[in-house]
This record gives C-alpha cells, structure tokens and sequence, in this order.
C-alpha cells in the first residue's frame, strides 16, 4: 500500500517528482547532515549537535567528556565556535548506510580538514523514503605531565575521576587543561588545540609566591632551633668559658689553629633563604630546601675580635595543613670566608 501511495504521489506530481526527490536526497544526505552539525556547532546549540552526531570514543575514555555535560562545557570556549568557509571537498560512499566525507574549514582562524564517517539513521525516516544520517565527531587524545604533589585536573572546568591519570580523551576541538590550586602551587591553565594531534601539555610545578615564602619563613625559625646544652655553635647563644684559674679556653675553626675566649657568639650574616632552591618530593607535603649561609662570630675576652665564615645548609619541610615545619641542617662555619 505504501509503494503504491507513493508510486500514485509521484505519478501525479509528474516531472515536479524529479526535483522533489533531488531536493529531498539533497537534504537528507550525508554531506548535509555534516554542514548542518556543523552550523549547530557554529551556533553553540548543544541539543542539535547532540541529536545529530555520534561523539566517538576510545578506551580509557571517561563518559562526562561526550555527553551533554562535556560537549556543553566544551562549547563555552569561544574557539569551539569560530566555524567558517566551510567546503564540503568529497564524498566516498562505504556501503548504503555508511559514508566519508571530506570537509575543509576555518576553525578558529586556521584552515582545517575532517574526514567525517556519516551512518544513515534507520530509526529517522522522513516522507517514508528518507533517512537522516548522523556523523561521527573523532576525539582527540590530550596528554600531560604533572609535578609531584599536583592540584586535581580538570578539563573543560570537569573534574577528572583519577588523580595519577596522564592522558584525557575529549571531543576533538579547543579544550582548556587545569591543574586546581594547592598549598604548593597557584591554579595554572592551558588552552589545547584538539582540532588535530595536540602538543603534550606540562605542567612545570612552578612553587606559587605564598608557598616560598611561608617555606622561608619556616628555614628561618627553623634554623636559630638549637640545643645549646648539646651542640657549640648554635646561633644567637652566647658560649661562656669556665672559670678555672690560669687557664685559657679556645676553639678552633676552620682557617685557624686556635681561638682564645672567655665568651663568644655567633650570628647569621643576611638572609639565609635568599637563593633557596626548593625540590618537591613525591610524598605529599613534603619539600627539601638547600642554600648558602655566612656566619659571624664575635669573640671577648682577650680583646673583641670577629671571624667570619661561610657554608651551606639544608632542611626538609614539612606542610602542617597551614604552614610549613622546617628541620634545618646548618653547616655555616664549613669554612674561612
């Protein structure tokens, strides 16, 4: 009955006919369900995308990334809209329900070029003889490198599910990778050109300005942190030498045989912190710091007399969930400055 109510329809309309099916082929045609995907795109209209692509997948892929949620959050970035010129340059055809199309652009002010595989839509039927077609949106495979002790990663403004991942699979497109702020470093991100094969994206682990300075505000206490019942050279203590009639006590030094005193103290010369370098270690909260140090030890008794010298120091710091604790390792007095 359907062939012969159409076989009737046609017979009627006559040559008309002809250009009726030409035109509807022409828009329920492989190479328009690609031109009209990609006027959504140009548009933002995230329904009608979704209602006429596939977004392709491939393992290890997370789902939030191809669903409304990503495609949504994807298409808030200006670039994702910046579809122009668009050409379609050939058509190949697989089998009845499958195609190729070639198609050039201009996305985002660079010149482009997409394969498109385009499947008929067997549940999509129009004037009973017409399918519409729905084509495959390729992914694109976003890798990255993380320091130690990294922020979360988000792409696209969604939180990633696994903290050691190393890659992201996304709509191919421009997308922006982040790494959330922490204790140790500021939010960083970066925007991703996913239109082809993307750079890798590396976050360098840049210590942000608050992290340096409340791990230099801990070297600093850190380092006047001393037993002076057990060690001779802590800082800022001033040593006294027995009393014992006719006898004279010194201490040597590195650059001198002996040093007579009856009291001696020695000081820090400048900022120790200045020119810290600062190594993140893997487990978390936890840093080392190395720098240089001068000294000064100022000595009476047989006169006032000052020595000066000159080493390095290390520490490890230890983030307490406010601040930095620093064990500091002093070796200031290693030699003659």
């Amino acid at each position: 009955m359907v062939l012969i109510v159409i076989f009737v329809l046609f017979a009627a309309l006559g040559g008309g006919a002809y250009y009726a099916n030409a035109s509807f082929s022409a828009t329920y045609s492989p190479q328009q369900a690609v031109v009209n995907y990609l006027a959504a795109q140009q548009h933002g209209d995230v329904d009608a995308m979704l209602a006429s692509a596939n977004f392709t997948r491939g393992d290890g892929s997370y789902e939030q990334f191809f669903d409304k949620t990503g495609l949504t959050a994807m298409m808030t970035i200006s670039q994702n809209r910046e579809i122009s010129d668009v050409k379609v340059v050939s058509t190949r055809q697989v089998d009845s329900a499958t195609a190729v199309v070639v198609t050039s652009m201009t996305w985002a002010g660079a010149g482009v070029s997409f394969d498109y595989t385009v499947r008929k839509n067997l549940g999509d039927t129009h004037f009973l003889l017409y399918n519409s077609w729905k084509v495959d949106v390729p992914n694109t495979t976003i890798l990255f490198s993380l320091p130690n002790q990294p922020g979360s990663v988000q792409l696209d403004g969604i939180l990633l599910p696994s903290t050691s991942a190393t890659y992201v699979q996304a709509i191919a497109g421009y997308h922006t990778l982040s790494m959330e702020k922490t204790p140790l470093y500021d939010a960083v991100s970066q925007t991703v050109n996913g239109t082809g094969a993307p750079s890798p994206v590396a976050f360098d682990g840049k210590l942000s300005a608050s992290a340096i300075a409340a791990a230099a505000a801990a070297v600093k206490a850190g380092s006047v942190a001393c037993n002076a019942n057990k060690y001779d050279d802590c800082p800022n203590h001033t040593y006294h030498a027995p009393v014992k009639f006719n006898t004279i006590y010194y201490i040597s030094m590195p650059g001198y045989s002996e040093i007579d005193y009856k009291t001696y103290v020695f000081k820090y010369s400048g900022d120790l912190t200045t020119g810290m370098k600062l190594t993140v270690e893997k487990d978390g909260g936890l840093l080392y710091a190395t720098g240089s140090c001068a000294v000064t030890m100022t000595v009476s008794g047989y006169g006032a007399h000052t020595y000066k010298f000159k080493g390095t120091w290390s520490a490890n710091l230890t983030w307490t969930g406010a601040a930095f604790t620093a064990d500091v390792y002093p070796n200031c007095e290693d030699k003659k400055a």
